[in-house]
């Protein structure tokens, strides 16, 4: 059947300089962490308080890097990709993160600082810092018993502006130095991209297109549409009309905007959940409904014989995105 025959291969697309990248500042957040373990064994509230404080400071002075603990935190290995931090960098720190080079060299506590100075990367120190401490946060609050939830709410900023590696000795490490002990994460499944190949302007486009037809139950901004078809959108979008989101998508494919087996895409990422009609909670059930593979193919077939709601504005928005792309 059309498009069934294409594998569904959870790749994470991510380029090699990125995922160098990412493998190095889990390495010095590694080392820091241990050695700061090893010097504070049984944090008290006051140290996690103390902690917290700085994340805020860093997530302060770095806004790029505030969505990351989120996503260190729900378990994506490749967090800072699925993040929003290259996103919100701009092109030349974009461009720095991309060609970064692949090195092998093991880093510890007695050549940690000296290592860390080589890296000419913006934001790279404060990422460490950033992981590091977000790691400790997520072993204390383990400790917290479950019935005095306000520990974790007392845990406010401080005044203090000190990155994490400063409080901790140079040289040679500590000879009371603990092994690394991660949290146990679940692994999430890695979403695929659409391989979109829209400019900024025709992302705007999209979003006006799609709030002018009222084609997702909430607002969705150009941002979020970037993440959606880059594979990055941690949440599905509910469909108010599966008709004209196919035949959004399928003119978009049409025009070499977005790779041509999306939907397999679209059913392997569950991207898009129905709305939530009295009649697909008689046939779904409470749980939310991912649509698949098969509706998508029924819903192009429908296109071609019945009424398209929204066809005009995106026949229009296509016009002008190729526009865009003439001059």
């Amino acid at each position: 059947m059309e498009e069934f025959d294409e594998y569904i291969e959870y790749d994470t697309n991510i380029p090699e300089g990125f995922r160098e990248v990412q493998q190095c500042i889990d390495n010095f957040a590694g080392v820091n962490y241990n050695t700061a373990r090893g010097i504070v064994t049984q944090p008290t509230l006051a140290d996690m308080t103390h902690y917290k404080g700085k994340i805020l400071d860093i997530i302060r002075n770095n806004p790029p890097l505030e969505s990351i603990p989120k996503y260190f935190r729900d378990g994506r290995e490749d967090y800072l990709w699925y993040s929003d931090f290259y996103d919100d960098v701009t092109k030349e720190v974009y461009h720095k993160y991309r060609i970064f080079p692949k090195t092998d060299k093991e880093i510890t506590p007695a050549n940690y600082t000296e290592e860390l100075a080589k890296i000419d990367l913006p934001y790279f120190k404060e990422l460490v810092n950033l992981i590091s401490l977000e790691h400790l946060c997520m072993d204390y609050e383990k400790t917290i018993p479950k019935n005095k939830p306000e520990a974790v709410n007392e845990m406010t900023q401080t005044g203090e502006e000190l990155p994490i590696e400063e409080e901790l000795p140079a040289g040679e490490p500590q000879a009371t130095e603990l092994p690394e002990v991660k949290p146990k994460r679940k692994r999430l499944p890695v979403k695929r991209s659409y391989e979109p190949k829209l400019t900024d302007k025709q992302y705007a486009l999209l979003a006006e297109c799609v709030e002018t037809i009222k084609l997702f139950r909430r607002p969705v901004k150009a941002g979020e549409l970037k993440k959606l078809l880059k594979g990055k959108l941690p949440e599905p979008l509910q469909v108010t009309n599966q008709k004209s989101l196919v035949y959004l998508l399928d003119q978009l494919k049409e025009h070499n905007y977005i790779k041509d087996a999306w939907m397999s895409v679209a059913e392997g990422n569950k991207d898009f959940i129905s709305f939530r009609t009295e009649g697909n909670e008689q046939r779904y059930g409470s749980e939310p409904h991912y649509i698949t593979m098969q509706q998508f193919l029924n819903n192009r077939r429908r296109n071609r014989r019945e009424f398209i709601v929204g066809l005009e504005s995106i026949e229009d928005m296509v016009g002008l995105m190729e526009e865009i792309r003439d001059k």
